[in-house]
């Protein structure tokens, strides 16, 4: 079989960064970049910023910057648009969430301020530790993905945005297996339609992002994704899919560790772990 060559396009204009959930992964993240852009923070930690990556012998000290090699947007060219259950502004969530302090903070004030979530699609039968009073209503989950369209299309037109990716930053939802809704688009879409219990929240912007040709990043472990309806959809409008877990936090620090005290053959009883910031994600895995 011949192999078809990957194309890249060069990342010109403005991408706009959609982010479900403005809890403390999403407002770190729009508080870093915009301490990066404005000269008052570093980038550590990111991969695209400052990782470099080998090219060839290590005797040949051949080792750029990722950001050289591949044709990544520049932090400058990002714009964020959000959603959440919660009305806070940016600047509210990030010191309710705790993890940036106030001193990085107050100097990105005007910035956070300005952002502000739209109304979200919410179902509190997925997180029920979750209370939603800035939520979307619908006659049925079909109305919700298409007023999900009807958002990124605004935000598209008044932020003049060339491209868009989308990323899960909610709360992790409860375990839901495949179902039959999900098992290819005309049973999803038909679903939608009929407000089917097996459709999360995740799979309605899954579902609106796809729709529109937007590559969709999960970052929690919910089943969105690794559904055949919305595999089917991905491959048929030839947009990337990807993500299980963003796995930055106790999850990382154990895929490090674990790896490692199994090779020296050490036992461990188990693992305890706590969550110290007490963010709302911490709140919703406390429902067994």
């Amino acid at each position: 079989m011949e192999k078809q060559q990957v194309v890249i396009a060069p990342p010109s204009g403005r991408l706009g960064v959609l982010l479900v959930g403005l809890g403390a992964v999403s407002t770190t993240f729009i508080a870093g970049v915009e301490a990066v852009r404005r000269g008052i923070g570093q980038p550590f930690g990111s991969l695209t910023q400052i990782g470099r990556i080998r090219l060839g012998k290590r005797t040949e000290h051949k080792n750029p910057l990722i950001r050289e090699l591949v044709p990544l947007a520049d932090l400058n060219q990002l714009a964020f648009a959000c959603w959440d259950p919660i009305p806070d502004n940016a600047y509210e969530a990030a010191r309710k969430a705790g993890v940036i302090d106030g001193n990085h903070c107050e100097p990105l004030r005007d910035f956070l301020e300005a952002h502000r979530p739209m109304p979200a699609v919410f179902d509190q039968s997925y997180v029920r530790k979750l209370e939603g009073r800035h939520v979307k209503k619908g006659r049925s989950k079909r109305d919700l993905a298409d007023q999900v369209v009807a958002d990124i299309e605004q935000f598209i037109a008044r932020e003049r945005v060339d491209r868009c990716v989308m990323i899960w930053c909610g709360s992790t939802e409860v375990y839901t297996p495949v179902q039959p809704v999900h098992q290819n688009l005309r049973t999803f879409e038909a679903g939608l339609e009929k407000s089917d219990p097996g459709i999360a929240p995740s799979l309605i912007y899954a579902y609106a992002a796809l729709k529109l040709g937007i590559p969709f990043a999960n970052g929690a472990p919910n089943l969105t994704v690794d559904t055949p309806a919305l595999q089917e959809l991905a491959a048929e409008k030839g947009v990337p899919i990807a993500g299980k877990d963003f796995k930055t936090g106790q999850t990382l620090m154990k895929t490090i560790l674990a790896p490692g005290l199994r090779a020296r053959l050490l036992g461990i009883s188990g693992w305890y772990s706590t969550n110290i910031l007490g963010n709302r994600d911490g709140e919703v895995l406390d429902d067994p």
